[in-house]
């Protein structure tokens, strides 16, 4: 309310005590540019006492909830940015650290950093980053593939496990945007000495907070009849559907590993929550299992997946590369054409 009780003053006409309007309750800290934006006679009806109260209100309960939290809960920050089909994603130092906020009771540590904003994986700066994947003609080469694990390989096996035996490093959260390959790459060089917690953009809601829609949803496998040999083929069809025909002619003769959801058809947004995230992990855990136990023989895994962000780099972390097979990546780069990236051995 305004300080006066005059229509001169902005929703000063409101009714509320005179003598209570300089009190804390009522009082509301903004730059100038906000406080002339918010006074403008244009936009009073828009910045109603309603709701300057309630952004008050939820600006003091997120503060309260931060600084009440101990070091222990604080969350190391890590964002790999890249360019997908060509097209960029906003994922400033802001947007990550509302979305660990308001999606954990954590709290975003930058101090990693010298410029205090996280550990940053920016493969805009590579050559071939803005190839147009649509045309296979340049697609992106070996070379980048080199250049961008070499980038993976400096921030998170130098910077983040040095700060993790420093004692700076007990949990991580990873935002990524980029193409397949890269983020099982970079789910490989995540270790298993700290606790995760990961974030996607999610297209029901353009935002990378997690907006649990929906029950968790379960995953299956579906097995060959016969796996022989020592190569086989996983077709993980989880945000979209991957077809044995899509598979390439020289590689169709080996045994193929079916994933998908249960009941529900592939689709972009069909992880929404940390629990169906959760749920995905366990199955590649026995499709994994599954492996060790009847199928020892196989030791290289040709992925061709329609992944989600999140599950392309559980997928990485998940797979022990001590006793599992290696994964051998692959891009779509051309109308439904698949690519050979790079083996994560």
């Amino acid at each position: 309310m305004g300080q006066k009780q005059s229509a001169a003053s902005p929703r000063g006409l409101t009714k509320y005590p005179k003598e209570q309007r300089d009190l804390a309750d009522n009082i509301i800290l903004a730059c100038g540019q906000c406080h002339a934006e918010i006074d403008d006679p244009a936009t009073l009806d828009m910045f109603t006492v309603q709701k300057l109260i309630e952004t008050k209100r939820n600006h003091e309960e997120r503060i309260k909830h931060v600084t009440g939290l101990g070091d222990d809960r604080r969350t190391v920050v890590l964002r790999m940015i890249g360019q997908l089909r060509g097209n960029p994603l906003e994922l400033a130092q802001r947007t990550a650290a509302e979305a660990v906020i308001a999606s954990s009771d954590r709290f975003p540590y930058f101090k990693l950093s010298y410029d205090r904003y996280g550990l940053e994986i920016d493969l805009r700066q590579l050559s071939g980053e803005h190839a147009d994947t649509k045309d296979a003609n340049s697609a992106p080469t070996a070379e980048y593939y080199g250049s961008a694990k070499a980038m993976i390989d400096e921030v998170v096996g130098n910077k983040l496990n040095d700060g993790l035996r420093k004692g700076h490093v007990e949990h991580v959260s990873v935002f990524a945007y980029a193409r397949l390959p890269l983020l099982v790459y970079l789910g490989r060089k995540l270790g298993d000495g700290y606790g995760i917690d990961f974030y996607q953009r999610q297209q029901t809601t353009d935002s990378w907070i997690w907006p649990n829609l929906n029950p968790p949803v379960e995953f299956d496998i579906a097995l060959p009849p016969v796996a022989n040999g020592t190569e086989a083929i996983l077709l993980a069809s989880i945000s979209g559907t991957v077809h044995e025909t899509e598979i390439p002619q020289h590689l169709k003769h080996y045994p193929v590993f079916h994933m998908r959801p249960v009941n529900r058809t592939p689709s972009g947004g069909i992880i929404d929550s940390r629990d169906t995230l959760k749920n995905l992990r366990m199955t590649y855990r026995r499709f994994f299992g599954e492996l060790e136990r009847r199928h020892k023989d196989i030791v290289r895994l040709h992925l061709f997946g329609a992944l989600p962000i999140s599950a392309a780099i559980t997928l990485g972390r998940v797979r022990d590369p001590v006793i599992q097979p290696s994964i051998v990546t692959y891009d779509l780069v051309d109308h439904g054409s698949y690519e050979q990236a790079i083996e994560i051995r």
